[in-house]
């Protein structure tokens, strides 16, 4: 196996490694209701601060890593994470459980940076396509996801604390992978990486367009929209399928998230190989289309076929808006040489949509019913509509940029051609 091929196969093992931590501790709640004394309440706040420590310390990472290296970072991250899981499993009083989550969390928040910085070190060492290795990456994500329940009900006979304990000693050894699949920051940096650019709709180097914080807010807000419209379906589709109906529907409801996810999984995957070419504006529309389809579909009917249908479409457009966002980052060319803070501002405003989609997805249905998904794809037009006005006046910028160079560079010829020469 090449240098390239195994340190990118180091990076997304440990991609599936911090997503499994999502999930990973889901069975074990009413076990840890016993063994703790934790409430509802408590149970509640179990992940709701693991998931706000890890989108409020990504910043913090951020800065680290341009700091320090993004290797020294993940190393770091990881064992944190590795203290914050083993707290979890010997917790057993409320406080050191939430205790062991923010820390959990806090270590998962530091390494992301990390590793989207460390995705950009390899794409640009090793002339790696940045599209493609998105498109792994977001694969390995979505594995680490299906795989923590996974695990966690093949290993449960084992016990909440050798499970933990060998999932502690697991994230350790990642730890030590990371160290050494992320390259030393500097030493492939090209030196026109320190040029003033940002991408433009089709995913290149722009003159001044704006500066890097302004582009980093601009694909933060696009992430933001998918994860609040993805964190919405999870309390949204539940309720939309068992609506009306007697009996359980938990099976209807597990086989419509595997095949939604399973989707996004397969889609990001084939995006990254077969759409490297196209414009980055091309995508984003295309992704939004697509989502918005999906929301009016999820209208129509409440059976499963329909339902499913639709939400495949979803997540198809979910997956393209994740690749584009994370494309257009590695390849703005003005924050190469602060990568981590611009992949900490980016996740904290991504994984904020993950936080309040819930909240707007429950309070739409509680206050539409099924109209809900139809005005979340009104939304979906509106931001449509939107990036083509925006899109539209950047091109007019650039336009009259372009003109007004030129007719400098017609003026300048002209004055050299009237001055006087020397005899």
């Amino acid at each position: 196996m090449s240098p390239a091929r195994r340190r990118a196969a180091l990076l997304l093992i440990a991609v599936m490694s911090v997503n499994a931590s999502y999930t990973v501790l889901i069975p074990f709640v009413p076990e840890l209701q016993q063994r703790a004394g934790a409430d509802p309440t408590v149970i509640a706040l179990t992940f709701a601060l693991f998931a706000a420590a890890k989108t409020l310390s990504q910043p913090l990472g951020g800065l680290w890593v341009d700091r320090w290296r993004p290797g020294h970072v993940a190393f770091v991250a990881q064992l944190v994470a590795a203290v914050g899981i083993v707290i979890t499993a010997v917790a057993r009083d409320p406080q050191t459980l939430l205790a062991g989550r923010v820390c959990w969390g806090l270590g998962e928040g530091l390494v992301t940076p990390a590793l989207y910085a460390g995705m950009g070190l390899l794409c640009r060492r090793y002339g790696l396509s940045s599209s493609r290795l998105i498109g792994n990456f977001g694969t390995a994500a979505m594995a680490g996801f299906l795989i923590g329940p996974l695990v966690t009900g093949v290993a449960a006979p084992l016990g909440l604390e050798a499970l933990f304990f060998a999932g502690a000693a697991v994230t350790a050894v990642t730890a030590f992978g990371l160290f050494q699949a992320i390259p030393r920051s500097g030493e492939e940096e090209p030196e026109e990486a320190e040029a003033d650019a940002a991408p433009t709709a089709d995913g290149a180097g722009a003159g001044s367009a704006g500066p890097w914080w302004m582009w980093v807010l601009a694909l933060g807000a696009l992430d933001l929209f998918a994860n609040v419209i993805y964190s919405a379906f999870e309390p949204m589709l539940p309720l939309y399928l068992s609506a009306g109906r007697d009996g359980s529907v938990r099976g209807t409801i597990s086989v419509v998230f595997a095949v939604g996810l399973a989707t996004f999984a397969l889609f990001t995957w084939a995006l990254g190989r077969y759409t490297e070419r196209l414009r980055l504006m091309t995508l984003i529309r295309a992704g939004m289309a697509a989502m918005a389809l999906g929301l009016a579909g999820l209208t129509l009917s409440a059976e499963v076929a329909p339902v499913a249908a639709s939400f495949v479409l979803c997540m198809a457009g979910s997956a393209v808006l994740y690749l584009t966002a994370r494309r257009g980052l590695i390849e703005l060319r003005s924050a190469m040489s602060r990568q981590g803070k611009a992949f900490g501002l980016f996740g904290f405003i991504g994984d904020s949509g993950n936080v309040i989609g819930p909240i707007i997805g429950v309070a739409l249905f509680g206050w539409t019913g099924a109209t809900s998904f139809l005005l979340l794809g009104v939304l979906c037009v509106v931001a449509l509509v939107g990036l083509a006005v925006a899109s539209g006046r950047f091109r007019g910028a650039r336009a009259t940029e372009a003109t007004g160079t030129t007719e400098t560079t017609e003026a300048q010829v002209e004055a050299q051609e009237t001055s006087p020469r020397p005899s």
